[in-house]
């Protein structure tokens, strides 16, 4: 499919805001506003479609923990293997000599995902955590 042709357009912005706008940009590297703006619109687009379109989406759950925490490793693979079809790959990180990351790439409906996700979440022991909706990205062009 041939890439869309851009179209320019104007933007007013009170300064105090175009600051701001500036000093994010440059603090993510962008090299110009229109990709730093076009990765903000798509990044609503991502939050859209976890919102509104039914069918099958992707996310990334990330979970900190005391790997020590009494039972904490056997509740979380426990909830992890009832959730086997939506549960693609997880990636388990040694942080120190009591921290653990562990990173899960999800896939399923979005309510799907963000249950289980919910469930890990509020396992005793998990120190940290947060869902990262993601997409295939189709709508994202």
């Amino acid at each position: 499919m041939p890439q869309e042709r851009a179209v320019r357009f104007t933007v007013s912005l009170p300064a105090r805001l175009m600051r701001t706008l500036d000093r994010l940009r440059a603090g993510r590297r962008y090299g110009n506003r229109s990709e730093f703006v076009r990765d903000l619109l798509r990044a609503e687009l991502v939050k859209e479609e976890w919102v509104e379109r039914p069918g099958e989406t992707v996310g990334v759950l990330a979970l900190v923990y005391d790997h020590e925490t009494h039972a904490l490793a056997d509740k979380l693979t426990d909830i992890q293997h009832h959730g086997y079809r939506t549960i693609t790959a997880s990636l388990h990180v040694h942080l120190d000599a009591h921290s653990c990351l562990e990173v899960i790439a999800l896939r399923g409906s979005a309510r799907r995902i963000r249950s289980i996700a919910n469930e890990l979440l509020a396992v005793k022991g998990v120190r940290y955590g947060q869902l990262v909706p993601a997409t295939r990205g189709k709508r994202l062009t």
